[in-house]
């Protein structure tokens, strides 16, 4: 009885280590799937814009004052007004201008009467001829110190030379104000310009034969581009700044009140990248691996269970950019791009999927 518990005994230890055993044999066949961290494949990325700061200028400026000096008699309008193209804006005061007529006038009256006489007498021989040629003269000095002292009287109004707005009053009534003094300075703005300083690293890589999509915007106008077309280039740099001043056209734009001075961003688009960010997607540079083939990536084709299969895809890169290196061909939106893990990859191997 004795040895048959003894034997009982051993078989059952028997049992437990091929148990054991089996066990590990088991876990051997199954062995760790590598963890790897990708990327979905979403729409093409957002085309990174330049921005740029500037300032809203008038269209045409122009600082007018009268061609001749004299009291101030009437400032007819205020900063700020609107004006129409030859509204009289300010007077001199004629007193003097008036009389000089009078005074010019009457000595082209006199002298016009003795040229008249002088016509007769040449003819008759009473006079000679240098006397007749200095009377003519005197005739014709007379006539041009009419004509410029009625000019000069037209001259002691102020006129608006453009339609537009009165941006600024330089003087007060009453003044005395020399000839070509600033009075008022007006604006253009029936259209709007844009003056943006741009650095000599943009302007070095810019292409005349394919301008840049452009547009305003400002920040007390969220949400809203202005379109704007290149005017004027300068092409001599700012000193100091190394910067190169470029003015835009902007059309009026109705609803809002855009004036001179006022704070703007351009924002600037190549053509070569808005040709480019029709179709690319971003992906980290170090997901693009490159052999004898060309260059590719790894996706991983979902299995069950947070598991994958590894698919290598042929890509054609385009630029590298802060947003990663952009793939023109070979993805679509949904792959899901190995992103991390690629070592010692190859078609087919069997992953785990980690957190994106």
């Amino acid at each position: 009885m004795q040895t048959s518990n003894h034997l009982i005994f051993v078989c059952c230890i028997l049992l437990m280590i091929s148990a054991c055993d089996t066990k590990q044999t088991s876990v051997a066949e199954t062995p760790m799937l590598r963890l790897v961290r990708t990327m979905v494949v979403t729409a093409p990325a957002e085309l990174e814009w330049q921005e740029f700061p500037g300032v809203v200028d008038a269209a045409q400026t122009a600082e007018i004052g009268f061609r001749v000096a004299g009291k101030l008699a009437q400032l007819l309008v205020n900063e700020g007004d609107h004006v129409n193209a030859n509204q009289l804006l300010a007077k001199l005061d004629d007193t003097d201008f008036r009389i000089q007529v009078k005074s010019r006038q009457a000595e082209y009256q006199q002298a016009h009467a003795d040229f008249e006489r002088a016509q007769k007498l040449v003819q008759s021989g009473a006079i000679s001829r240098s006397d007749y040629t200095k009377l003519e003269a005197q005739n014709a000095t007379a006539e041009a110190a009419l004509s410029a002292a009625r000019q000069n009287l037209t001259y002691t109004e102020l006129r608006a030379p453009f339609a537009g707005i009165m941006a600024r009053r330089h003087v007060n009534n009453f003044e005395e104000v020399s000839a070509f003094q600033p009075v008022y300075t007006v604006h253009d703005i029936s259209s709007l310009a844009v003056k943006v300083d741009i650095p000599e690293r943009v302007m070095i890589n810019a292409d005349r034969n394919n301008a840049p999509q452009v547009s305003a915007r400002f920040d007390t106008i969220p949400g809203l581009d202005f379109p704007l077309e290149i005017r004027e280039i300068t092409t001599t740099a700012n000193t100091g700044s190394n910067t190169y001043q470029v003015t835009f056209s902007m059309p009026r734009a109705d609803g809002y009140n855009i004036l001179p001075g006022m704070s703007v961003t351009l924002r600037a688009l190549s053509d070569s990248d808005r040709q480019a960010g029709r179709d690319e997607f971003f992906v980290p540079a170090q997901a693009v691996l490159e052999t004898g083939d060309g260059r590719h990536v790894f996706i991983a084709k979902p299995l069950q269970e947070g598991t994958a299969s590894v698919e290598r895809r042929v890509v054609k890169t385009g630029r590298l950019t802060s947003s990663g290196l952009s793939i023109l061909d070979g993805l679509s939106v949904g792959d899901r791009v190995i992103i991390a893990g690629m070592s010692r990859m190859y078609p087919g191997l069997k992953v785990r999927l980690g957190e994106e």
